[in-house]
C-alpha cells in the first residue's frame, strides 16, 4: 500500500509554518535520521503533532541500527489519535504490511477510512484499493470506483488510472470508453506509466478514442522509459510489425531484451 510521499509532507503549510521542525526536516533531506530523532523527541513529547508523525517517519526510514518499526508506530498512533490524517494513512499502511506489529487488515482499513473521510488523497487510493481487492473487507467494486473518483479528482494520477481501467472495464461504473480514455490521458499526462500503457492500448485499439497508431506508439514508448515491461513488450511488437513507425528490427530486440 501506497503512504504519504516525504517530499509532499515536507512542502506542507504546517511544516512550513513552524521554524521549530526546520532543523529536523533540514537532517532528513541529508538522510541523516539520528539527528532528526534527536531534534524531534523533545517536541514530539511535548504535543506537537506534526514533530510526532517527522519523528515516527524517522524511525521508519532510518538505517539499522536507528531504524525502529515499532517506535515509529507508537508515535504514528499517538499523531493519529489526534486526528492527523497523514499519520493515520502511514499507520494504518504499518498495519497492512504488519511492519512494528502483527498484520491487522481490519484495523489498517479504519485507519484508512479514518484519513479518507478527512479528504486525504493517498489515504483514499488505499481505502479504494483494500474494497477492490476484497482486503480487510468484503469486495464491493461500487466502493472502490466511489473512493477512486475522489482521489482522482484531486488530481492522483494512480486513482486516475485505476479509475479509467473500471470504466473500461464496466465494474463498480457504468461502462463507459469515452470516460476511460478521458481518465487515462489525466494520468498519462501527469506521468503515470500504467496510464501511458493504457492510454497507448486504446488509442492502438481505437476504443473511446480515434485509432491513432503513432500516437500509440508516442505513450507505450513514454510508459516503456518509465520501466513498464508489458509496454517494452508492446513497443517491440510495434517495431517488429511496424505497427504507426517503420518497422526496426534492432529496436525491436533492444525492447524485448530491456522487458526480460
Amino acid at each position: 500500500m501506497r503512504w504519504l510521499l516525504v517530499g509532499a509532507f515536507f512542502a506542507s503549510a504546517a511544516l512550513a509554518q513552524d521554524a521549530r521542525l526546520m532543523p529536523a526536516i533540514g537532517a532528513m533531506r541529508l538522510g541523516d535520521h539520528a539527528q532528526a530523532i534527536e531534534s524531534l523527541e523533545p517536541l514530539a513529547a511535548k504535543g506537537v503533532t506534526e514533530a510526532m508523525f517527522l519523528l515516527a517517519l524517522a524511525f521508519e526510514l532510518a538505517k539499522p541500527p536507528v531504524r525502529n518499526e515499532e517506535k515509529a508506530l507508537e508515535w504514528y498512533r499517538r499523531a493519529a489519535k489526534s486526528g492527523h490524517a497523514p499519520s493515520q494513512n502511514n499507520l494504518g499502511t504499518m498495519h497492512y504490511d504488519g511492519r512494528g506489529t502483527a498484520k491487522d487488515l481490519a484495523e489498517a482499513m479504519r485507519w484508512y477510512r479514518s484519513a479518507a473521510e478527512q479528504g486525504h488523497v493517498e489515504a483514499q487510493y488505499n481505502l479504494a484499493l483494500m474494497y477492490g481487492l476484497g482486503t480487510g473487507t468484503a469486495k464491493d467494486p461500487k466502493q472502490m470506483a466511489q473512493w477512486l473518483r475522489r482521489a482522482a479528482d484531486a488530481g492522483n494520477p494512480a486513482a486516475q488510472a485505476q479509475l479509467g481501467r473500471l470504466y473500461l472495464d464496466g465494474e463498480g461504473v457504468a461502462q463507459s470508453t469515452a470516460e476511460a480514455a478521458a481518465w487515462f490521458q489525466r494520468a498519462a499526462e501527469r506521468g503515470h506509466a500504467w496510464g501511458q500503457f493504457y492510454l497507448g492500448s486504446i488509442l492502438q485499439k481505437g476504443v473511446g478514442v480515434p485509432r491513432n497508431l503513432e500516437a500509440a506508439h508516442d505513450w507505450y514508448l513514454k510508459a516503456a522509459e518509465s520501466g513498464h515491461r508489458l509496454a517494452m513488450k508492446e513497443l517491440a511488437r510495434i517495431y517488429q510489425l511496424g505497427l504507426g513507425v517503420p518497422s526496426d528490427e534492432a529496436k525491436a530486440k533492444h525492447w524485448l531484451e530491456k522487458s526480460r
